[in-house]
């Protein structure tokens, strides 16, 4: 009997889906090039898409709220973690990019932007939170903005 129990919390526990959380400062960052700060940038967007996916409304978040609730809410507050940390990783990125003065950065956190919201009221809000954060310059928020302005 204890063992049927034991196995039962065991299934539930694994129920619970873990996003990858990404660390955001790796020692190493400061020593790559451009392209290689450019690739991590999408791979921990990827990470963001991955954790945001694991939101959204599957059958796998479906068949823990009717059987184990709880598996849920440990489910988003685990995606909620993993998002968290891929904005704070990508901010450290494109601030070591801008540091070493690369040529892409307008276009990565132009995609970055579109690709986090789908209307033009969200995507001006990101911009204003990463010039006020310190993460855009002003002659970047301001090019960013006109990218916005004119897409719509």
């Amino acid at each position: 009997m204890k063992t049927g129990y034991l196995l039962l919390i065991f299934v539930f526990l694994l129920s619970c889906a873990t996003p990858e959380v990404v660390v955001v400062k790796d020692p190493l960052d400061e020593k790559k090039n451009c392209n290689e700060l450019e690739n991590s940038v999408a791979q921990t967007q990827k990470f963001k898409r991955d954790a945001l996916y694991e939101k959204e409304n599957t059958g796998g978040n479906m068949a823990r709220m009717i059987l184990f609730w709880p598996a849920m809410a440990t489910t988003f507050h685990n995606a909620d973690k993993a998002i968290k940390a891929a904005n704070d990783r990508t901010y450290h990125l494109l601030k070591i990019m801008r540091d070493k003065s690369c040529k892409n950065i307008d276009l990565v956190n132009s995609e970055i932007i579109k690709s986090s919201t789908q209307n033009i009221t969200g995507q001006l809000s990101i911009l204003r939170e990463m010039y006020k954060s310190g993460d855009l310059t002003k002659e970047e928020f301001k090019k960013a903005k006109k990218k916005v302005l004119e897409s719509e």
